[in-house]
């Protein structure tokens, strides 16, 4: 077949590094342009110098006539709060279109307003974007040119809930998560607490009760449920590089044995290439899924309480790795290509 040509708008970051080294494995993609807002005219593998002869593509600035023509697919690897006002210039084309930002995650643009602070530049295209968690909602995904890639922490965490939200096993009201993330969450300009001295050799939860992906987690979660669910979400940064770790309180609904919610998380996701059940009682580690698109699953059940816990990169399957597997549904390809 013929190589399905790809762009990446806002290159430079953690995201579009994951994302060229995705590309160059990828037996059915040929990278057109990495365009920039910064380091125009540099090769690609200056600024990564791990990819040097590899990708020594020159970046490009944002054009957006050239980038439609060259161009199957565009990836979107702007900050929050930028996409939305680049984004609108390419829909008019027929490229399938992927934002890796959470511009275009939320239903509402209310919603958007509480979470990110400022009014979203355009809620008419709210609507047209499906919310790419392919194990959800894949069929959708299929049919429609413009998907937006869920955030790292509600990746997990949806994943988690899945199995047990839609069969109506735990209340929906009093549902507790308790994350942990790695440093490069914090994008490649970090915040100060996010530096090397500050971080390293320390846990603190940070945004406790505001933290900008608890709006979408309850958006998607209450779409599994088919009713409102309402969570209390704390995440915390560790000292690590990345990886994200969940660890789930939920409560049931009737008497369950871990046995039997093993048996349904393991039907459930038999099917899915990249959710992986542990089983025996295990649970799952970051160090065996970080660099892979894998989100692992673990369970536990104590009395009336069922615990969830999950693991994935924060990069891969929070991220670059999803964003992949969403354009290889649109295209109608092997959902795995050049992430395996």
């Amino acid at each position: 077949m013929n190589k399905i040509r790809v762009s990446l708008v806002g290159a430079s970051g953690y995201t579009g590094l994951e994302l060229v080294k995705i590309f160059l494995r990828h037996p059915h993609v040929e990278i057109s342009n990495l365009a920039v807002r910064s380091d125009v005219g540099r090769p690609f593998s200056e600024l990564f110098p791990a990819l040097k002869g590899r990708c020594d593509l020159i970046c490009s600035t944002i054009d957006v006539s050239r980038i439609i023509n060259e161009s199957d697919v565009i990836f979107f690897g702007l900050p929050h709060k930028t996409s939305m006002d680049i984004i609108p210039k390419f829909l008019d084309s027929d490229c399938k279109i992927i934002d890796l930002s959470a511009d275009y995650r939320l239903n509402n643009e209310e919603t958007y307003k509480r979470a990110y602070g400022i009014n979203h530049s355009d809620k008419g295209h709210l609507s047209e974007f499906v919310y790419g968690l392919p194990e959800f909602n894949r069929e959708k995904i299929r049919q429609t040119n413009t998907v937006a890639n869920p955030g790292c922490f509600p990746t997990g965490i949806e994943l988690a809930l899945m199995p047990v939200l839609q069969s109506g096993l735990i209340k929906t009201d009093s549902i507790l998560v308790d994350s942990k993330t790695g440093i490069s969450g914090g994008g490649k300009t970090p915040q100060p607490a996010f530096h090397f001295p500050e971080s390293n050799e320390n846990v603190a939860a940070y945004k406790v009760a505001s933290h900008q992906h608890e709006p979408e987690i309850e958006q998607e979660l209450s779409k599994m449920a088919g009713k409102s669910v309402d969570i209390v979400f704390v995440p915390h940064l560790v000292p690590m590089t990345r990886g994200i770790y969940n660890t789930i309180y939920t409560e049931l609904t009737g008497h369950l044995v871990s046995g039997d919610l093993q048996e349904l998380y393991l039907n459930h996701y038999k099917n899915e290439p990249f959710v992986r059940v542990m089983e025996n009682g295990n649970v799952p580690e970051t160090k065996h899924v970080v660099y892979t698109n894998y989100c692992d699953i673990g369970m536990a059940v104590s009395g009336n309480r069922l615990i969830l816990m999950s693991a994935i990169d924060n990069l891969i399957k929070g991220a670059s790795g999803q964003a992949v597997q969403n354009k290889n549904v649109m295209i109608g390809l092997d959902e795995t290509l050049g992430l395996n």
